[in-house]
């Protein structure tokens, strides 16, 4: 085969990671290339009840697919060599038939003349753990049998089909972790922005809403500043830091106080993605450095059930929890509740007694640690 054919090949085997239907143009081209009847890819889920993909040209290869997607991982015949159990593993008919006569063999009789083949190719070219995929080619009855070159040009190229595959196959797990980590961080209450030196790439909902208010901290020509300019020192040297990959040496992150002009403000926490070894914490998102921040009057939910089941909290304990969580005095919670002051003291030394601290404020410290950071409301069409 001309040195051009094979390199068209190839290419086009690479076109298809990104464009699956193209693995059909290059069943064409193989077919064509090695004068095979036909070719064909078959690609099937290793769990769940998902489709196999398909992909073929050329003659009708349906019955001879079956054993493909049902039987490869069958056991062969005593003292046969074992084949397609390895990722590039490539047996002929001859190979899988041993050393009996392949006219003569069940498998041929079996899977390869219903097809109305005489010979055919089959290669494992993906082994992963979410599917499993064979390319196979096959002659009919009045074509000759596969010789050594024949298999010489599949080994060739089945090299480059497994990357291929592979490529594909951990671009779309990627896809679904970037998918799934996108709606964990809408749901947050934390707002997250991720940015680069071009400017913003990323913003959850919360995110959003804190810049959509506009008094604290916003987006201009698409770099995240704050509102009021003469506050916005902190936050620019610590988004140069980390885009540059520098973090504070104790903590791997900057903090930093945006005000309001209402007294109140915004926490923000900022830090490079690649400041450390390891994976970056948003694989699969673009962004050099990370922004968390968290409006200081907008308390997190807090889960008490969760709490009361993790400490032993009876409920007449968990309400006066909830209400110290609110704010409220003692006094003021046994007014609430309907009990005396002295009732209130003896369930708060036991809440005490049960979470290990020993004043209202640490209780308070422990609560705020212990509050989820989910946002209270979801807006409809959200995730």
């Amino acid at each position: 085969m001309r040195t051009e054919s094979v390199c068209r090949i190839i290419d086009q085997i690479y076109e298809s990671v990104l464009e699956p239907d193209n693995w059909k143009q290059f069943l064409h081209l193989i077919s064509s290339a090695g004068q095979n009847a036909c070719g064909s890819l078959v690609v099937n889920p290793c769990q769940g009840d998902q489709p196999a993909r398909v992909f073929e040209y050329g003659e009708d290869q349906s019955h001879l697919r079956l054993y493909f997607e049902k039987l490869a991982a069958m056991k062969l015949t005593p003292g046969g060599r074992p084949h397609l159990r390895t990722i590039g593993d490539l047996a002929t008919l001859t190979m899988l038939c041993g050393d009996r006569e392949s006219l003569e063999h069940d498998f041929y009789i079996r899977w390869v003349k219903p097809s109305g083949f005489r010979d055919m190719i089959g290669v494992l070219v993906l082994k992963s753990g979410k599917r499993i995929a064979w390319f196979s080619v096959a002659r009919t009855e009045v074509q000759s049998q596969y010789c050594d070159q024949d298999v010489t040009l599949i080994e060739s190229i089945t090299p480059h089909i497994c990357r291929a595959l592979m490529l594909a196959d951990t671009l779309e797990m990627q896809s679904v972790m970037r998918t799934n980590l996108e709606r964990t961080m809408d749901s947050l209450s934390t707002g997250v922005i991720l940015t680069d030196k071009r400017g913003v790439t990323y913003m959850n909902p919360s995110a959003k809403a804190l810049i959509d208010s506009g008094d604290a901290i916003r987006i201009k020509d698409n770099k995240l500043c704050v509102a009021k300019t003469r506050d916005g020192g902190m936050l620019e040297q610590a988004l140069g830091q980390s885009l540059r990959g520098n973090a504070s040496p104790k903590t791997g992150s900057y903090a930093v106080a945006i005000p309001r002009a209402d007294g109140a403000g915004v926490l923000a926490n900022v830090l490079p993605l690649s400041w450390r070894e390891g994976p970056n914490p948003f694989p699969g998102m673009s962004g050099a450095a990370a922004v968390l921040i968290q409006d200081a009057s907008q308390m997190p939910q807090f889960e008490g059930e969760a709490l009361a089941r993790l400490y032993a909290l009876t409920p007449a304990e968990l309400r006066i929890t909830l209400e110290i969580a609110r704010g409220q005095s003692l006094q003021d919670i046994a007014e609430i509740l309907g009990i005396t002051i002295n009732t209130a003291k003896t369930h708060l030394k036991h809440i005490f007694a049960k979470t290990g601290v020993t004043r209202q404020g640490e209780l308070v410290r422990l609560i705020m640690l212990s509050s989820r950071p989910i946002r209270a409301t979801t807006e409809k069409g959200d995730a």
